[in-house]
């Protein structure tokens, strides 16, 4: 488990770089018309995303576990906010600017709260194993 983080923002980065590629590509899940909408600047921003996990994967252990312990919360709070925002609408635009329904929000908050645990596990997992090697 010495890796564990560094795995996971791959894993994440991965992830986000799928949404991204099926944003643009015409399909019923994400897009445009599609169960979870984007449109083009949601669709930057899960690229921008993906671009963010792999570089604090290159970058190393510390820098992808405090990474998803902040963005984990930041993306909690996006879907959060994201509800406030719609109110009663099913869907509408995160600043104006961000297409998003109110599945993403459902989304958002679930993913924010699976990727900050994410950090924190990699985080006790990481410290363990410094504290179980030899000196």
């Amino acid at each position: 488990m010495k890796r564990l983080a560094v795995n996971l923002a791959w894993a994440f980065s991965a992830a986000f770089l799928g949404a991204t590629l099926m944003g643009f590509v015409p399909n019923p899940l994400v897009g445009e018309n599609a169960l979870f909408v984007t449109n083009t600047a949601h669709n930057l921003v899960h690229l921008a995303t993906a671009i963010g996990f792999a570089t604090v994967a290159l970058l190393g252990e510390k820098a992808s576990i405090r990474f998803m312990q902040a963005f984990g919360v930041i993306y909690m709070l996006t879907g959060v906010v994201g509800f406030v925002m719609l109110g009663s609408q099913s869907e509408g635009h995160l600043f104006h600017i961000i297409h998003i329904n109110w599945l993403d929000n459902f989304l958002h908050v679930g993913l924010g709260i699976a990727i900050a645990i994410a950090g924190w596990y990699s985080q006790k997992h990481s410290n363990r194993a410094t504290a179980e090697q030899p000196s």
